[in-house]
């Protein structure tokens, strides 16, 4: 089942507990998550949708295997739902087990093939293998379906990037030949 059958089976009040439980997860404020999805499974125990959130919180953390484990227990009740199966990739992936992990993320577009995530992992995959053509097919497609998602590190000033120094330096440079313009 796709997350948004599960949520068309909550009620209006449940419905936004569980938004701003994904508000937080999208602010990385995993800890403040994780309490609130407590709760929340705790009056919705079969809500699969929340127990991956449960598992993605746990994957971001380094608990492999307590992610592993709530993964696996999600796949007992839908073994269809593909970002179970996503995540269970990434989890391969963290492992260095690229195979397993590809077969997985094509698993889970083969169940949903509407679902981006998949495509963006398959993607990222081929290109950390210097396979371009492979990696731009499925990034593509990610980016037609929604989701392609970008790695930044929060906790890490813009600056320090290296990708950044390239815009440093043409800020300095225009800056400079403002000054002699100017004088």
């Amino acid at each position: 089942m796709r997350e948004s059958e599960y949520l068309s089976q909550l009620e209006e009040e449940e419905k936004e507990k569980y938004r701003e439980i994904l508000d937080f997860i999208e602010t990385a404020k995993f800890e403040e998550a994780e309490e609130k999805l407590d709760k929340f499974l705790g009056d919705n125990s079969n809500f699969v949708p929340a127990l991956n959130k449960l598992a993605v919180i746990n994957l971001y953390q380094k608990n492999h295997n307590k992610a592993n484990k709530i993964l696996k227990a999600i796949l007992e009740q839908d073994r269809n739902f593909a970002p179970a199966i996503t995540n269970l990739g990434s989890l391969a992936k963290e492992k260095e087990e690229l195979a397993e992990a590809k077969k997985l993320y094509k698993k889970a577009i083969a169940i949903n093939e509407d679902y981006g995530p998949a495509y963006n992992n398959l993607g990222v995959i081929y290109r950390e293998e210097g396979n371009y053509s492979e990696s731009v097919k499925y990034l593509k497609k990610a980016r037609k379906k929604g989701s392609m998602t970008y790695n930044i590190n929060v906790n890490k000033a813009f600056y320090k990037d290296p990708g950044c120094l390239f815009v440093l330096f043409l800020a300095a440079a225009l800056i400079f030949v403002l000054f002699l313009i100017i004088t």
